[in-house]
């Protein structure tokens, strides 16, 4: 794998937007901690005017503003190589601020509770000013029955940097400290296995590969599995604490919160996608007689359908595909997806030591930059589009928004992204001219409802029953972890698929496990761009307009308000339904492909 240095610098994104240096950035961090002080000033003051409260809130929002940028730089630059110290002292500097800082306006949200929204109501008449933090507001307001005391909120805060580490040891464990293991490639040249190359070989033609990465990478986890263990169950007490702390009925109330939703979007989804599960097995037979396979095991199911070696994608042939496939949102959104690639808003390809995955990030005062891993693969044109459709929702978002609302929920986030890789699907499907051509879109999009819907899903349901299970006081063990694990993957792969008994280990290298209650996002994500592209496709009305508007809404309103703008109600199930029918279309397709 490549040193980072050996990278030409346009092909890797320009931090130097942010901060010119870090001697830049350590200037910004000391004049920071010298203001923090100043929050003490407002303590005794803030509720006496409505001026008094404005001026708190500006010169909050001036703070949050310069720690996000802070953070921002030091977390992109330490994922350049998370071995580099520089950086790991950054962000464990900058993680402390957050913390002094927390402490610092812990008396905030408590003082405001002191007093009826009505008041703030009457002052945002008084200082017209004060509008412009009216959203920020009403979502205190709304969280006043789970809001301690500001003594209880403090105590909290002064815990909460010890209590982050848990996400932070995980990440340094699976990205810098574990040696996963070497394997042989398709020519017999030993490569070292990491999670960033990982997705070229269980897609390789070549079954002794596949097999061969599936069982190496797997038995590198099982050998960290009471590690492990332990961060994850620290991570699931961490989570009870709070939401018990706060007084939520249970842990996934406390997160489902945030976005004004009950569990019932969440069990819809579980429940939908367990009715149908005959179409995850019709995709899996299908697959399972293209490939000529007796019997298929789970690392048999990454891999293409095509017959032919899967064609791979200069970037440059990547990106302009990408491009035509977007055109059809419009003239102003291409001209300033262009900006991504001109201006180096992206990290592109995998260097020894950077992180693993592809991610879109940033703040409100920075480029919405993207971190990717790009290998040639189809698949990785698809990543293209899914990130940058991250980063155009996050531009259209801040370029239309003040920073009270220029950001949105991570609930509507996965719809963006996913309306660009469907987008980019049914282009290339469109555009292909040989057959070997289709199959190959075919069979990447058949992947992404199964890995986006069925996975996510998967997913979903385990960590309902890990949350719940330590709600009710239940001590996991890695063998119980395991065991819950692998009896999902018996659900959701008999009869068709073997359960391979390494798959027990997988659920250890899924970093969303530490952000609770996300991954369900992603399923709910496609339904909803399934619904969106197709009134796209099939030139509906306004569509375009609707979805450009949705894009420029930032968090003005909450989802099930917000995904109104798009025809789509969340508290009911027929948009899944929907999606699991356009999977089951494409299943189709590909049959009658195969069958001409």
């Amino acid at each position: 794998m490549r040193n980072r240095t050996d990278v030409d610098v346009k092909d890797t994104w320009d931090l130097t937007l942010i901060y010119k240096d870090d001697d830049a950035w350590y200037e910004e961090y000391e004049s920071l901690k010298k203001e923090i002080d100043t929050y003490d000033q407002f303590q005794s003051t803030m509720m006496n005017s409505a001026q008094d409260l404005l001026e708190l809130l500006v010169f909050d929002q001036k703070i949050s503003r310069t720690l996000d940028k802070l953070y921002v730089y030091a977390n992109m630059k330490s994922d350049e190589d998370k071995r580099n110290q520089t950086y790991l002292k950054m962000l464990g500097e900058i993680t402390s601020l957050f913390t002094m800082i927390s402490k610092k306006t812990a008396y905030i949200v408590p003082t405001l509770m002191k007093y009826q929204y009505a008041k703030i109501e009457e002052w945002m008449k008084e200082e017209p000013k004060l509008l412009e933090f009216e959203h920020s507001l009403k979502d205190i307001y709304r969280y006043q029955p789970y809001t301690l005391s500001e003594t209880e909120e403090k105590l909290i805060a002064t815990y909460s940097s010890a209590l982050s580490k848990i996400g932070d040891t995980y990440d340094l464990l699976t990205t810098s400290d574990m040696n996963l293991g070497t394997i042989q490639d398709e020519d017999g040249n030993d490569v070292e296995l990491r999670e960033g190359n990982y997705t070229l070989y269980i897609r390789s033609k070549d079954r002794r590969v596949r097999k061969q990465a599936f069982e190496t990478l797997l038995g590198g986890y099982a050998k960290f599995q009471n590690t492990i263990a332990s961060t994850f169950t620290g991570m699931l007490e961490l989570a009870k604490a709070n939401a018990e702390a706060h007084h939520y009925e249970s842990t996934i109330g406390s997160y489902l919160f945030a976005d004004d939703l009950d569990e019932t979007v969440y069990t819809n989804l579980i429940n939908v996608v367990n009715n149908h599960m005959d179409t995850l097995m019709r995709y899996y037979h299908l697959k399972k007689k293209v490939l000529g396979l007796d019997e298929m095991h789970i690392y048999d199911i990454y891999v293409d359908l095509t017959e032919k070696a899967s064609k791979t994608y200069s970037f440059e042939e990547g990106k302009n595909i990408v491009i035509d496939a977007l055109n059809v949102l419009g003239d102003d959104y291409i001209t300033n997806l262009k900006r991504a690639f001109m201006e180096r808003w992206i990290d592109i390809y995998p260097t020894a030591r950077k992180t693993s995955g592809a991610y879109s990030g940033g703040s409100y005062d920075t480029l919405p930059y993207v971190l990717l891993n790009y290998n040639g693969t189809l698949n990785d044109v698809s990543t293209i589009a899914h990130e940058l459709g991250h980063s155009m929702h996050s531009y259209y978002t801040r370029s239309n928004n003040g920073y009270e609302t220029g950001d949105y929920s991570i609930f509507v986030a996965e719809i963006a992204s996913t309306v660009n890789e469907l987008l980019l699907s049914h282009y290339l499907l469109e555009h292909s001219k040989e057959k070997d051509e289709k199959r190959q879109i075919l069979s990447e999009m058949m992947d992404l409802f199964k890995s986006t819907i069925y996975r996510q899903t998967m997913f979903a349901e385990f960590e309902r029953k890990m949350h719940g299970d330590t709600e009710e006081g239940k001590t996991l063990t890695s063998e119980q972890i395991n065991k819950a694990y692998y009896d999902l993957n018996l659900r959701y792969f008999e009869p068709e698929i073997i359960v391979d008994e390494k798959i027990q280990y997988e659920w250890e290298r899924i970093p969303h496990f530490y952000t609770p209650f996300y991954v369900y996002k992603y399923a709910t994500g496609l339904s909803c761009a399934c619904k969106i592209v197709t009134d796209i496709l099939s030139g509906k009305e306004h569509a375009v307009e609707n979805y450009i508007a949705f894009l420029k809404n930032g968090s003005k309103d909450y989802p099930k308000e917000h995904l109104k703008m798009v025809g789509i109600d969340i508290t009911k199930t027929d948009y899944i339904e929907s999606a699991i029918a356009m999977f089951d279309d494409t299943i189709t397709k590909m049959e009658k492909l195969l069958e001409s």
